[in-house]
């Protein structure tokens, strides 16, 4: 019985490092960069993500995601280019944040704007990292919209 069990777990294991879903951010960043062009939605969304690792930002990509949140139409890449650009904690990323955050109407896209909002201020250090950010942040708070109903 516990061969069987650890013959299964290895099968999983191999299937989950050889599946291409296994890790998001396997495409370098110079490839990831070119994709947030790509007009496939996904590949643009991938290539944001691939962008965004534990270390940050690479700063040469700052560039080339403001200009894709300028045009990007859906709503979830341009969710994930914002997440990206508030890891970076590039002070030019903090107007297009704001922006997000102000102007965002579904809840999707204010859960990814806050989201960044917040990515930035972990990473420029204007909050730590284990802050415990209320539930809704920040919406609801001063200078902010109101939370959207349920």
């Amino acid at each position: 019985m516990r061969t069987l069990h650890f013959a299964a777990s290895s099968v999983v294991a191999a299937v989950l490092v050889t599946s291409p879903l296994a890790c998001h951010h396997a495409m370098p960043p110079d490839q990831a960069i070119a994709e947030l062009k790509n007009p496939d939605p996904n590949e643009r969304q991938r290539a944001a993500d691939s962008l965004r690792t534990d270390d940050g930002v690479p700063a040469n990509a700052v560039p080339a995601l403001l200009e894709a949140v300028k045009t990007e139409q859906t709503p979830n890449v341009r969710g994930a280019e914002l997440i990206t650009l508030g890891r970076s904690g590039a002070p030019d990323a903090k107007p297009v944040i704001d922006d997000a955050v102000q102007s965002a109407k579904d809840p999707d896209m204010r859960r990814w704007a806050s989201r960044a909002l917040k990515y930035w201020m972990i990473a420029t250090k204007a909050l730590p990292a284990d802050y415990a950010f209320p539930e809704g942040w920040p919406y609801g708070q001063p200078g902010f919209p109101p939370r959207l109903p349920q």
